[in-house]
């Protein structure tokens, strides 16, 4: 028996790159590999579409260091996104990633070219979309689905604040919560926090941001709190921001610094994400299956088509009861946050 190695990047909302290997019992077998999480939210949206093949005769780590091998040729196939139940249709465009920002990180596998398929048309919230791939020497479309979620509602921090606050006090959490519909699972919560510093004089020196995941991979509850909308909350530990703080700032005795501002990000994947890390976590572990399957929703290769939404809680103002916290003790205290 011999192996195939197979490019297939995923993680959690959830863009990062892993290693599937595929125990193939055929001498021969072009298997096709795709990509991609498309977004209303997004410019421009990309998918990968690649392959992956068994050579009876050359090793897979030394294929996979040649694009060629890597790459259908660009006229062997068409890349096009159908909307379901119109007849929008996209056509997308190869372009070369690694001209469009989007560097392929080093490793096993060929960087250069990085070939991606492009689209810069509007992509729909609550639409299904079909990924239909095309090969022109006459074999089977390759198929996948997905429905887009809709726009999410953020109950906590309120909105209808002014200004929107968010504080952070010893030994209490803070919570959080948004709503969503049947397509929204997965979620991330991002902090883009913003700061200043400024001389003892008060003479401005700088602005920057840091930027904190505090909520991984939060599923949404099957509570329905509206014919559309289900409930989503998550609680973001006080010590956390703090440690967060005081291992991404140094030490200032020169200066004094100030919150700008929290832009809030809750990224929400599509049900493909549920279904990938349930047949994960079912294949884990002493009791897992000893051939490990690997989820696809692809209707024939390896490979994820899904999608996510993102709404933005912007400029939310750091409480002044955090800043009092903060300047308690140390080492968090010697941030010099005012």
């Amino acid at each position: 028996m011999k192996k195939l190695i197979l490019w297939l990047p995923f993680a959690a909302l959830l863009i990062q790159a892993c290693s599937n290997d595929f125990d193939l019992v055929t001498d021969w077998k072009e298997v096709p590999v795709v990509y991609a999480i498309i977004t209303p939210k997004n410019s421009a949206n990309y998918i990968r579409v690649e392959k992956a093949f068994l050579d009876p005769v050359t090793s897979a780590v030394q294929i996979a260091q040649i694009a060629d091998s890597l790459y259908y040729p660009a006229n062997a196939i068409g890349v096009f996104l159908e909307e379901v139940g119109s007849n929008t249709k996209l056509a997308l465009t190869r372009v070369d990633g690694n001209l469009e920002g989007i560097v392929r990180e080093g490793g096993i596998f060929a960087t250069q070219p990085n070939w991606l398929y492009k689209t810069t048309e509007p992509i729909l919230a609550e639409k299904t979309y079909r990924l239909r791939i095309i090969r022109n020497d006459g074999q089977p479309d390759i198929t996948a689905e997905t429905t887009i979620p809709g726009e999410f509602l953020i109950t906590t921090p309120s909105p209808s604040q002014s200004p929107v606050r968010i504080g952070f006090q010893r030994e209490k959490a803070t919570s959080l919560s948004w709503r969503t519909d049947e397509n929204g699972v997965y979620f991330n919560v991002k902090f883009h926090i913003r700061y200043s510093e400024y001389a003892l004089n008060g003479a401005f020196i700088q602005r920057d941001t840091l930027f904190w995941t505090p909520i991984p991979n939060v599923r949404r509850t099957d509570i329905k709190v509206s014919d559309k909308y289900y409930k989503c909350d998550a609680t973001v530990n006080t010590t956390s921001f703090f440690n967060f703080l005081v291992a991404n700032l140094p030490v200032v005795q020169d200066r004094f610094r100030k919150f700008d501002g929290v832009d809030m990000y809750f990224e929400g994947g599509g049900k493909e994400i549920e279904r990938y890390l349930e047949t994960a976590t079912a294949n884990s572990g002493v009791t897992g299956a000893e051939l490990v399957s690997s989820y696809t929703n692809l209707s024939e290769g390896f490979g994820i088509f899904t999608a996510k939404n993102t709404k933005i809680l912007p400029n939310v103002q750091i409480t002044a009861e955090t800043i009092t916290e903060l300047n308690k003790q140390s080492p968090e205290r010697d941030l010099n946050f005012q």
